[in-house]
């Protein structure tokens, strides 16, 4: 069995512009075998901990945790193995490279790939920028760190033993939206070869109105509209405040357009014409809102009802029966990510790109749980012994090695060379039947025609 040698280390620090502002600089990689303290970006304890675990909130925080986790195997060839750039999850406000989730040492092995786990900035201030930003052309920081940091690791991919011509380029919910706007960049066209997008939400960025009232929120909350002027403390609390204010609308902290993040990089049409890779894996749940609405949580019918309205064309055609929950949940679910999958998929294959959907149906022994949001991640990592502590494993041991080998295979023929193709209107489906792992392709249609509105 390959060994992995694990790297973690700085790519970037802060420092003085000379004008009394810290702007992000680059730094050189250190020597592989390095392992510096596992640090991540301030955040609060993560909306999924009930599901999860609670591994991200181990780890010290420091404005500063510009770190990227490196496993790569022993016995690398000459020519160098092929790069995993991997963005990791969270809603923008949580997770980080050294959480134990993002343990690729089994990964780096399975596949003979550099795994490479990049971290970012995380909050509000982050995503949405210094005052007037948008009006100056610039980037939300949150976006340039993505940029600048998978950029990095390819740049250094000789470096940790990779191949900067063979670069797979994947992640995770927030991670994957971001994959899939870095793909889109010109500085990143043609140094990307795949995509691997696991559970891409549909999110497009705000318009005006709504982007001013998150800064104004954000504002309120930390007395000044300039966020570098507040400590960690206050900007993760007023992260957590603009959040609230969006609850049941929609996602408050997330990245806003302007400079490099560009307002239609969610229509597909014109953001499949900006890629310039050769395949895309699509990867998605079957029961992805599960995770995001909790069983536990109470949902009347009058919110369902207007969520459903809100959201298709044909609501008639969406199915009736179940709870409230458990239609609000199902809509979720089809609106924000699996219609998602289908439409990208569609668009993709107009183009000439190779395109695979896979979709995780194993479910978890947690009550009304089903296959939820973040479920897929321990079997991509194979990493069973990293989530010792999550509630939605429980009483999966015996399983979770062929669990994992089915639903890690798309990922580990693509990374050896196979460009692999599911047919239209099909997904690669995995689950569980009386003890024993399933892997078919199955009818994948929606229903109710999901409508794609932009918040003004």
């Amino acid at each position: 069995m390959r060994e992995a040698v694990v790297t973690r280390c700085r790519w970037a620090r802060l420092e003085d512009d000379g004008d009394g502002h810290l702007v992000r600089a680059a730094v050189a990689p250190a020597p592989v075998g390095t392992v510096d303290d596992p640090v991540v970006f301030p955040q609060r304890a993560g909306g999924l901990d009930w599901l999860l675990g609670p591994a991200a909130a181990e780890s010290p925080s420091s404005s500063e945790a510009f770190q990227v986790t490196v496993f790569a195997p022993a016995d690398l060839p000459p020519s160098g193995a092929p790069l995993l750039v991997y963005l990791p999850g969270g809603g923008y406000v949580s997770g980080g490279p050294s959480v134990r989730w993002y343990d690729a040492t089994e990964l780096a092995r399975t596949t003979g790939a550099v795994v490479a786990i990049v971290g970012y900035r995380l909050g509000a201030a982050a995503c949405f920028g210094a005052p007037g930003f948008g009006a100056s052309g610039a980037t939300s920081p949150l976006v340039e760190d993505v940029l600048a940091g998978v950029e990095w690791v390819i740049d250094h991919a000789r470096h940790f033993g990779a191949n900067p011509d063979d670069v797979t380029l994947a992640g995770h919910s927030a991670g994957a939206w971001l994959a899939f706007v870095a793909a889109q960049d010109p500085a990143l066209a043609g140094r990307v070869r795949r995509l691997a997008l696991y559970s891409l939400p549909f999110q497009p960025p705000p318009g005006a109105q709504g982007s001013l009232e998150r800064r104004k929120i954000l504002a309120e909350n930390l007395g000044d509209d300039d966020p570098s002027r507040a400590d960690a403390a206050l900007l993760t609390t007023a992260s957590a405040a603009v959040n609230k204010a969006w609850a049941g609308r929609g996602l408050g902290v997330q990245p806003l357009a302007g400079g490099r993040l560009r307002p239609d990089v969610q229509d597909w049409g014109a953001a499949v014409g900006r890629l310039r890779v050769e395949q895309v894996l699509l990867a998605t749940t079957a029961h992805e809102a599960r995770g995001l609405i909790p069983p536990f949580a109470s949902i009347s019918e009058a919110a369902a009802d207007a969520f459903r309205a809100a959201h298709f064309d044909r609501p008639e055609d969406r199915p009736s029966d179940g709870t409230p929950w458990e239609r609000l949940t199902d809509d979720m679910t089809e609106h924000q990510f699996a219609s998602v999958s289908r439409e990208l998929a569609g668009e993709l294959r107009w183009a000439g790109i190779a395109v695979h959907v896979s979709r995780f149906d194993v479910p978890s022994p947690l009550a009304g749980a089903g296959s939820p949001h973040c479920f897929d991640v321990p079997f991509v990592f194979r990493n069973r012994e990293q989530w010792w502590d999550a509630p939605m494993l429980s009483g999966m041991d015996s399983v979770f090695g062929s669990v994992a080998a089915a639903w890690g295979e798309p990922l580990v023929r693509a990374l050896g060379g196979e460009k692999l193709q599911t047919a239209p209107g099909f997904v690669r489906a995995v689950g569980l039947e009386d003890g024993s792992v399933t892997a078919e392709e199955v009818p994948d249609e929606g229903s109710g025609s999901p409508l794609r509105v932009r918040e003004p």
